[in-house]
């Protein structure tokens, strides 16, 4: 396990009332699940993720654009930012 930080932006950062916290995980998949016992089903609902991160949200690990969960491991110190999708043109 490694400890990660994540951090959240935006109209997020207001609805979880929380800018980062720090999570022990394995993979992304499980910082995803204790996003959700964190703050409830709202948050599965929210981004719509599954074995894939649903398109109109943005997860980024170090930077680097996420789609596949299983796959992505995590180690010590990496930053996932979880950004919702902005309306606008």
């Amino acid at each position: 396990m490694a400890l990660v930080t994540v951090r959240f932006y935006a109209l997020l950062r207001l609805r979880l009332s929380a800018d980062s916290l720090h999570v022990e995980a394995t993979d992304v998949k499980e910082v995803i699940e204790h996003l959700e016992q964190k703050f409830g089903h709202r948050f599965r609902q929210e981004f719509g993720v599954d074995e894939r991160i649903s398109e109109h949200c943005l997860f980024l690990l170090n930077g680097l654009n996420l789609r596949n969960l299983k796959q992505t491991r995590l180690k010590e110190g990496d930053v996932l930012h979880v950004f919702l999708p902005t309306a606008g043109g």
